[in-house]
């Protein structure tokens, strides 16, 4: 959630509703943007056209329906391909063929909740090795694969919108989707770079953060089992919408939240989703070896203790 705004002239603001959740710009300009709705909206219905698994006619539907002409577009690409390599990095706890996992939770589109009867034919048909792109198509081992992305779309999307505003050069500005931000340059009125907050999850429905920071030309991106979960009508456990791709589980865990500063919001976001799937440890091993990230991940320890582990440039 953005902490830092002003109704000072000489920083605009535009907000609304998409890609299922809300989006807040706020940017420095002697006037505001000329077409700033037009300019912002044609690239959430850029995205959704492609990426959308919530649109049964967007490219990656169809796709999923398992139609091989599909030619995708600049939007698609860059999403497989940097969705391939932190599969990789991650050890494929990043993996977006978990779409039927996804779906047979009830976390899907249609929202049915309802466990999966025969988890191995699912998982059959999971592993992100199991797709490749050549030549602008998808190409699937195995007919069924359920592709989604939308565990980084988000983060891309604010990718977009804030390289549209540095093309007209407005170098100065906070865009946010759903928690998921970029910030450049300052925030003007302030002279210091955008101030963020990030939300505790033991309270997320409050104006309580569990931290404040400055970000400094960088993106942040924020994944809790507190955002979206249901419950199961037979066991009455809550299932919350990360998933484990390794085993398929989409239970809790006891890792509670997961904060991640790159240097864009698709990075910071495919990894906030891949720490919050690992157990805490491997999280922490995983990091130390990683370039250019810095994480906070907020646990439950023995006894409900909550901890909190976070790098030295958080």
């Amino acid at each position: 959630m953005i902490i830092s705004c002003s109704n000072e002239t000489n920083i605009h603001s535009y907000s609304g509703q998409a890609l299922g959740t809300s989006f807040k710009i706020l940017y420095a300009s002697d006037e505001p943007l000329k077409n700033i709705d037009v300019l912002t909206d044609s690239i959430f219905t850029e995205i959704n056209k492609s990426l959308s698994t919530y649109i049964s006619s967007s490219d990656i539907s169809k796709i999923n329906d398992d139609i091989d002409s599909i030619k995708v577009d600049t939007h698609f690409k860059k999403v497989f391909n940097k969705s391939k390599l932190i599969w990789k990095s991650t050890d494929g706890f990043f993996d977006p063929t978990i779409g039927l996992l996804v779906k047979a939770y009830g976390l899907g589109p249609k929202n049915d909740s309802k466990i999966p009867v025969n988890l191995d034919s699912i998982m059959n048909l999971t592993g992100f090795a199991k797709v490749s792109l050549k030549n602008n198509f998808i190409i699937k081992e195995k007919k069924g694969i359920y592709l989604d992305f939308n565990a980084i779309a988000k983060g891309y999307c604010v990718d977009v919108i804030s390289n549209m505003l540095k093309n007209r050069n407005i170098n100065n500005h906070l865009v946010e989707i759903g928690g998921e931000m970029v910030a450049s340059g300052k925030n003007l009125v302030t002279n210091n770079f955008w101030r963020v907050g990030i939300t505790d999850p033991l309270n997320p429905s409050s104006n309580n953060y569990i931290k404040k920071i400055l970000l400094k030309n960088s993106a942040l991106a924020s994944s809790g089992n507190y955002r979206k979960y249901i419950i199961d009508n037979q066991t009455g456990k809550k299932i919350v919408h990360t998933i484990n791709p390794k085993n398929g589980n989409a239970f809790n865990t006891n890792v509670l939240g997961v904060s991640v500063i790159a240097e864009d919001c698709i990075t910071a976001d495919a990894y906030a989703t891949s720490f919050m799937a690992m157990p805490i440890e491997k999280s922490i091993k995983m990091i130390s070896q990683l370039n250019n990230l810095e994480v906070m991940i907020i646990y439950n320890k023995e006894k409900s203790e909550v901890e909190i582990f976070s790098t030295d440039g958080f």
